[in-house]
């Protein structure tokens, strides 16, 4: 059989849907309309076509970047138009056209302007391409003005629609923070950080692996604060690269990779990854400690186990034990049993937005004040397994003061037999900055890595029955 050849930027094949920008309109609708997940979403439909390089990017600038800034354009949209009534598709199409206009230097507006036009008609709504064509030239006339933040705003609509967040979140976190920090946390990245991993040190120099990545034709450079960390672009579909599969790197964050050092676990020590599907940390934890020891993976999802028993077979992780356990549950023949216990919680994510901008388009007020009656709970089980004399490690992906802070706070108070451990001994230099007032919070505009959320505790005496 011929191999069909990748489709092109030109390429505009009506019949089956498949350029470029019909496919990141179809993940627009696919988050919006349908609730899955963007990065789900993206990899899925990537997939199923064969594009070349240069439309990957493109499909997945203008599907991410789209949702980035889709609370300041719907809220231009609202400007402009009467929305109320708009189709989904058509509500997408505008989005997506809009973002061209507004934030894609390199697109034309006339283009961005014609192709949402064709688009329109594609899904069935030739009655309504004068309407997106009128509306997008409107905003492409009056780009300038309308991105310009009027002066009566207040700070909190100013960040709000600079940055395209929620107002309800902006002012939280400008109540919890103040206006800079809060700045810093909305504000982008400032780097192109491709894509980290984390090399498989007991099998592989970072030297090494660097080289042959580079063979394959992939962009590599340093990570930004862990030695074993790596930043890889232009490297196509991560599970199917044989470096990969054959486990000489996985594919991790350094905010995720630190909370290992945090631990520091050592040779033939009991640990627990109490939270750990799909089984990143408690891998690196396995390496840290020469494969001498033993790792405990909880999961609270059976299928989620599986996830754990993959990643760690690729790694040639042979000491981890993958178990299907509630953490939030106490399980008391695990009392006094492991030297360290991690708890990645689950948690709102908010530290991750840079990556997963529909995260802030979903998240309620609601979701923020369930979550830590959930990580109170699995912190205050997790602990009775610590041993006298051991860790514990409590992170989140999150910036939200009472998923982090105030968790540690609670759980302090009522465990006095456990006291915060100075984490400086065990942090890199470049993000020391991070620590403030015993504990870390990494800020994604200030570390280029995510925003995570890191306490390290230790037991002082046996807890009291």
């Amino acid at each position: 059989m011929k191999k069909k050849a990748p489709i092109k930027s030109a390429d505009y094949r009506m019949s089956n849907h498949t350029s470029p920008r019909s496919v990141a309109l179809q993940i627009l609708k696919e988050v919006n309309k349908d609730g899955s997940f963007a990065n789900i979403s993206l990899k899925e439909n990537l997939r199923k076509y064969s594009f070349d390089t240069r439309d990957v990017a493109f499909i997945s600038r203008l599907a991410y970047g789209t949702l980035e800034k889709q609370y300041t354009i719907d809220s231009i949209l609202d400007k402009l138009a009467n929305m109320k009534k708009v189709n989904f598709w058509i509500r997408d199409i505008l989005r997506m056209g809009a973002y061209q206009i507004l934030y894609m230097d390199k697109v034309p507006d006339s283009a961005a302007c014609n192709e949402a036009v064709k688009l329109s008609k594609v899904h069935g709504f030739s009655g309504l391409q004068g309407f997106v064509n009128g509306t997008l030239r409107n905003i492409s006339r009056r780009k300038e003005e309308l991105l310009t933040p009027d002066n009566n705003l207040s700070i909190s609509e100013k960040l709000s629609l600079k940055y395209s967040f929620p107002i309800w979140l902006t002012e939280k976190w400008i109540k919890d923070y103040g206006p800079e920090t809060t700045e810093a946390i909305m504000k982008p990245m400032e780097l192109e950080n491709g894509v980290s991993i984390r090399v498989n040190t007991n099998r592989i120099s970072i030297t090494d692996l660097k080289g042959k990545l580079q063979e394959s034709g992939a962009i590599v450079q340093d990570g930004f604060h862990m030695e074993e960390a790596l930043r890889v672009s232009g490297i196509g579909d991560m599970e199917k690269n044989q470096l990969y599969r054959e486990g000489l790197f996985t594919v991790q964050g350094e905010s995720s990779m630190l909370d290992t050092y945090i631990i520091n676990p050592q040779a033939g020590e009991m640990v627990l990854d109490s939270c750990s599907s799909p089984g990143g940390k408690a891998i690196h934890m396995a390496e840290h400690m020469g494969g001498k020891g033993q790792v405990i993976a909880w999961d609270i999802h059976a299928h989620r186990l599986d996830l754990i028993k993959l990643n760690a077979e690729r790694m040639k992780s042979e000491i981890i034990e993958p178990m299907l356990m509630d953490a939030s549950v106490l399980h008391t023949q695990w009392k006094d049993k492991f030297d360290r216990v991690l708890i990645d919680a689950p948690c709102s994510g908010l530290g991750t937005i840079h990556k997963k901008p529909d995260i802030k388009l979903n998240i309620t007020p609601e979701d923020l004040e369930e979550l830590p009656a959930l990580q109170g709970k699995i912190l205050d089980a997790c602990s009775y397994y610590v041993k006298p004399g051991g860790v514990l490690v409590y992170s989140t992906c999150t910036v939200n003061l009472e998923e982090n802070q105030n968790v540690i706070k609670g759980f302090l108070e009522k465990h006095p037999e456990f006291k915060l451990d100075d984490p400086t001994p065990y942090v890199p230099d470049s993000v020391k900055n991070a620590i403030i007032n015993g504990m870390i919070q990494l800020i994604p505009s200030l570390h280029q890595v995510d925003g995570f959320f890191i306490t390290r505790m230790r037991r002082e005496t046996f807890i009291n029955e």
